[in-house]
């Protein structure tokens, strides 16, 4: 179980200012204090099947490097994540070929990604994208 750290609004926005592109403040953190290059493509993604975007992407519904959200209102978290290249979905955690478990790993329990994930530039549900195809 990895270790949580609570750091205050100064911190946080100092990390918020260092962040290139999606980086999550945990990849800022890296690439400032370890010399973290975040990789362009992950082993996973390269020696495995398609991911479930796959379909998605092939269809032009969604796009690399598109962002997926997810708002939880009441509890104050949005997560988010970006295709990658052959279907697989990046979190600040790591690769996925599945957008529930991306998101299950997120928020920590059970949770229909293709439900929740928002794909930010149609503003639909991954589920909505995958059910107009038809």
């Amino acid at each position: 179980m990895p270790h949580k750290i609570e750091i205050d609004d100064e911190v946080y926005r100092e990390l918020e200012r260092h962040v290139n592109g999606f980086e999550s403040p945990n990849d800022v953190l890296r690439r400032l204090l370890l010399g973290y290059k975040h990789p362009t493509t992950h082993p996973k993604a390269s020696t495995c099947k398609p991911g479930k975007l796959s379909i998605l992407l092939e269809a032009g519904q969604i796009h690399v490097n598109d962002t997926l959200t997810h708002h939880q209102p009441r509890k104050h978290r949005t997560f988010a994540a970006t295709v990658e290249d052959h279907g697989w979905i990046r979190t600040e955690k790591d690769l996925y070929d599945n957008p529930s478990r991306a998101l299950a790993d997120l928020v920590g329990s059970q949770i229909d990604g293709w439900a929740n994930w928002v794909h930010e530039p149609s503003g639909r549900t991954l589920g909505q994208l995958r059910d107009s195809r038809n």
